[in-house]
């Protein structure tokens, strides 16, 4: 399995080194056409590994802009003040300003990046002879695009919607486009990719008999269940349950609850793309240049070859209210004036099978995010771990399935509760309390707490409090900042500030906004 898995990885280094070879550059507009001209099925098939790769320098960093600004995870020190991680801190605050080079190197410039990548190719799809393979090409195009502008305008609300290649005096007279039009377009596109005439093909592990399944050679590119289950993100996003069921349904029929497999074994990279990996971007260890920093970058700060090699730098740090959730208590040490210095030691509680998966805690000190860690010696270049980074799983499949029974015209609590129920059976937790989770309210407020252990760590929690609205975010992080020993150890004038609904969205970058 190892072996036919790496087969999509090794194709991605191939193209990576043709890329490197024809120097393709962007203009600092991100979204310009490449000086590439794609004339056949093969050329454009190339082409269309490269947008996949470029999804690579998308997800190696989103955590900045996602997980980090929730209330799952936090910067591992108060006490570095240099320039990166005073950048860090203000994600994490919730102040970052458009002139944070993070905003536009890790998070603006990579979408746009793959986005350009996509409409150059898209404008010469006819150049695909078969009908089936340029159905499925373009499929797979308006998926990556749809996933960039799905996280940009989540992110930063209205934003330049460029579906065609452009060159530099075109991009100087675009304007931004709503909210509404953006999800519009990516609805248009994902609706075209995950129906039949898309040409998917379906996973090796469906059920579904009379359908084409994804060649071994392909496994780690989009299938139609890849594109069913964003576009049914996208629709519970703007609240629209029946479309989010009726793309949800398909997947859930065929996979049940057979779908879910050991926790740990979701994340081991003997286990790759397994059958609960919907869609994941693939990493490749060996010095090949296209492996994952994960391990490296969350693991504890200071932790040597401990944790792996290279050390880490105790990014992405577990808060106090996710680890408490997980099951821990942690003791911390205070000075004479009552200010929180340091954890000291805690007392786990491993009833949650996701609690030794999700986190760890080092020397006695400092938690730690530990979901893409195996062991320390799986690692043996910095910043070149196998791992790949899942961005849809079955178990987020079923927690949609369960929110839109529930939320949606069903108002069906019980099927919602049996589908929590197997992912909390996986986990080794009793089933949902029926009297507690009787009425839709208090139904939703499980699933969102089910859902918040369950994908923590994966880019899925500031998106889910976004969906539960301004005030919920708001209220939760100015909660977390108030209460948190890590946030009140912060030294006066550094620490986290009241913040409001004006500080949800990312600043566009200061440069976009001069060139526009």
């Amino acid at each position: 399995m190892i072996m036919k898995n790496n087969i999509f990885k090794l194709l991605i280094l191939s193209i990576i080194v043709l890329m490197n070879s024809c120097k393709l550059d962007y203009l600092p507009e991100s979204a310009m056409s490449e000086d590439v001209y794609y004339k056949n099925t093969k050329e454009i098939g190339s082409g269309i590994i490269a947008c996949y790769n470029g999804l690579m320098d998308v997800v190696k960093e989103e955590w900045r802009f996602s997980e980090l600004r929730s209330d799952n995870a936090h910067l591992e020190s108060t006490s570095s003040s240099d320039a990166n991680n005073e950048e860090l801190r203000r994600l994490d605050h919730m102040t970052a300003t458009a002139q944070d080079k993070f905003i536009n190197d890790f998070c603006w410039v990579p979408a746009y990046k793959v986005i350009a990548r996509c409409n150059t190719l898209l404008a010469v799809i006819d150049n695909v002879s078969d009908p089936d393979t340029k159905a499925k090409y373009k499929s797979e195009l308006l998926f990556i695009r749809s996933m960039m502008y799905f996280n940009l305008t989540r992110l930063f609300g209205d934003v330049w919607l460029v579906t065609e290649p452009i060159t530099g005096e075109d991009a100087l007279k675009l304007t931004k486009s709503s909210v509404d039009v953006i999800y519009a377009k990516i609805i248009e596109d994902l609706e075209i990719a995950a129906s039949p005439a898309g040409k998917l093909p379906y996973p090796t592990f469906t059920t579904t008999s009379g359908v084409t399944k994804q060649p071994t050679a392909e496994i780690g590119r989009a299938t139609i269940y890849a594109a069913k289950a964003l576009l049914a993100k996208v629709y519970l996003t703007r609240k629209n349950y029946a479309s989010a069921k009726a793309n949800l349904m398909p997947i859930v029929q065929d996979y049940g609850t057979a779908g879910l497999i050991a926790y740990n074994l979701v994340f081991a990279t003997s286990n790759e793309m397994n059958k609960e990996i919907i869609f994941a971007v693939r990493f490749k260890a060996g010095g090949l240049g296209i492996g994952s920093p994960f391990v490296n970058y969350f693991a504890a700060r200071n932790s040597s070859a401990t944790i792996v090699v290279g050390n880490g730098m105790g990014y992405n740090t577990p808060t106090e209210g996710i680890t408490e959730k997980l099951g821990n208590v942690t003791t911390w040490s205070y000075t004479s004036g009552g200010t929180p210095i340091d954890p000291i030691s805690t007392v786990r509680n491993l009833t949650d099978k996701r609690n030794a998966v999700s986190v760890s805690f080092f020397n006695n000190k400092v938690w730690w995010t530990a979901k893409y860690w195996e062991s320390p010696t799986a690692v043996l270049i910095l910043n070149d771990a196998e791992t790949d980074w899942p961005v849809i799983r079955y178990a987020d499949v079923l927690l949609m399935y369960a929110e839109v029974l529930n939320d949606g015209t069903d108002n069906d609590q019980s099927s919602a509760r049996t589908y929590v129920n197997a992912i909390r059976t996986r986990a080794g937790l009793p089933n949902l309390d029926v009297a507690a989770t009787s009425s839709k309210a208090t139904m939703h407020t499980a699933i969102l707490d089910e859902r918040r252990l369950e994908l923590a760590f994966e880019n899925q929690r500031f998106y889910d409090m976004l969906r539960e609205g301004s005030q919920y975010v708001v209220s939760t992080l100015n909660t977390q900042f108030a209460n948190e020993n890590f946030y009140k150890s912060y030294t006066q004038g550094r620490a986290p500030q009241p913040m409001t609904a004006a500080n949800l969205l990312l600043p566009i970058p200061l440069n976009m906004t001069k060139l526009y």
